[in-house]
């Protein structure tokens, strides 16, 4: 092995970052928050060496080289090391007061000391930069943003999370929070919808009232009864287990021929039901036709369901797609939501590439107010309950309270156009949902 000037160089600024790691690693475990941000505060904002000399030495190496690139990655690892700790042991104070730092109008002084200058340079550029946007995110949490129209996206945080707990380059601890931080709203949202729908219907005491966690109206119960006792959405789980078992021993084009089937999309429009069914059917018997005479496997199975995720959301080139278009705005959202959850039953791997493609909808919609997108909005919220329902750990059960009415819920006989009148028209007095634990 040669030792070259560039490769002395690169373990030098490598050995100086792993002691700024190993430093705020070691300190978030003993030390409070307090201290750990007066710490950090003095290292990244002040470039102070009265405290911690031998670390702000490591970091005047990184600054001796004059290379952004790396500080940005020291800083951003830091403060991942800082939220995840932070994260795990449920200290928002400290998330909050760390993001906070990068708001105090120091950053904005111009010093006499060279170096202090590059930094805070540096620093303003990173809170302009998309890292820091990313950092943000660690915040929503805490803060009420239902009444703000311009930030609505933030509401589904969750998805934004996405892009950093699936991006392989991100730091290790950036991956861990956001992935943390994503569990724990999915898991608050579950909570918050069991104990809103065990609630509508009753007469709970004002204290003992629960906040809608979506942004639907309050017949929010009808949509989880219709997802509930549709025939279609009902089985959904049946079905996908049916149809893997029975496409075991085909050949890659039947398994097509067999999943447009299984799909099954259709509407009371015909004419969108025909639209949308000769895109899906042309579009999935052309893809990977080179593999049809082989037997389909669990890779060509993974890869055909993330083309259909892509088909019926957002492109590559993040764009929304026709299909999109024309099941969000042409048909009820829940439609384009049972298609998806069809889908993702047959292979629930692909949820992180689902979310990833939610949280690039809500990114280029994020651009609109939220008067302009609604439909948007909606289909999120009702993404998150198929979801909680499906995919979650808690079973929902709906029970008639009085078993002698003629009222029926679903009817296999009727259209859907029936069904969801009556679904609409549902009375949440004569009947309950209950939750429990799977």
């Amino acid at each position: 092995m040669f030792w070259t000037a560039d490769r002395i160089y690169s373990q030098g600024i490598e050995q100086a970052q792993q002691r700024i790691y190993e430093f705020f690693l070691e300190i978030v475990r003993r030390k409070s928050p307090e201290e750990v941000l007066e710490d950090f505060r003095d290292l990244f904002i002040n470039f102070s060496k009265s405290h911690n000399p031998e670390i702000t030495e490591a970091l005047d190496q990184i600054l001796t080289a004059y290379n952004e690139k790396e500080f940005f990655y020291t800083l951003k690892r830091c403060c991942y090391i800082l939220i995840n700790n932070w994260t795990v042991s449920n200290n928002r104070v400290g998330i909050q007061s760390l993001i906070d730092i990068f708001n105090h109008s120091s950053i904005y002084k111009n010093p006499k000391s060279i170096k202090l200058r590059t930094i805070r340079i540096w620093l303003q550029m990173f809170v302009k930069s998309e890292d820091f946007q990313s950092l943000q995110l660690f915040t929503l949490h805490l803060e009420d943003h239902g009444s703000n129209d311009q930030k609505w996206g933030n509401r589904f945080a969750s998805y934004l999370l996405a892009y950093q707990y699936t991006n392989p380059t991100s730091p290790l601890e950036q991956r861990q929070a956001a992935n943390l931080l994503a569990q724990k709203m999915k898991d608050k949202f579950r909570f918050d919808l069991a104990m809103y729908t065990a609630r509508v219907g009753t007469q709970s005491s004002p204290q003992n009232h629960q906040i809608n966690p979506t942004s639907l109206s309050n017949n929010v119960i009808n949509l989880v009864t219709l997802m509930l006792t549709k025939k279609s959405v009902l089985n959904c789980q049946n079905l996908s287990i049916n149809f893997l078992e029975n496409i075991k021993n085909s050949s890659y084009q039947e398994f097509k021929v067999s999943l447009l089937k299984y799909l099954d999309f259709s509407v009371t429009d015909a004419e969108i039901s025909e639209t949308v069914q000769t895109k899906l059917h042309e579009g999935l018997l052309e893809f990977k036709s080179n593999y049809d005479d082989y037997p389909v496997n669990i890779s060509l199975i993974l890869k055909t369901t993330k083309y259909l995720i892509g088909e019926i959301t957002i492109s590559d080139r993040n764009q929304p797609t026709e299909l999109f278009h024309v099941l969000l705005h042409h048909t009820n959202p829940i439609n384009l939501v049972v298609l998806i959850l069809k889908i993702l039953l047959l292979n629930e791997s692909i949820r992180p590439y689902l979310e990833l493609r939610v949280a690039s909808i809500i990114k280029y919609y994020s651009q609109y107010s939220e008067s302009k997108c609604k439909s948007v909005i909606a289909f999120i919220d009702m993404l998150n309950i198929a979801l909680a329902i499906y995919a979650g750990e808690t079973r929902y059960n709906i029970v008639k309270m009085n078993p002698y009415d003629s009222y029926e819920l679903s009817n296999s006989n009727e259209s859907d156009t029936q069904s969801d009148s009556r679904i609409s028209n549902f009375d949440t007095r004569e009947y309950r949902i209950f939750s429990q634990a799977r």
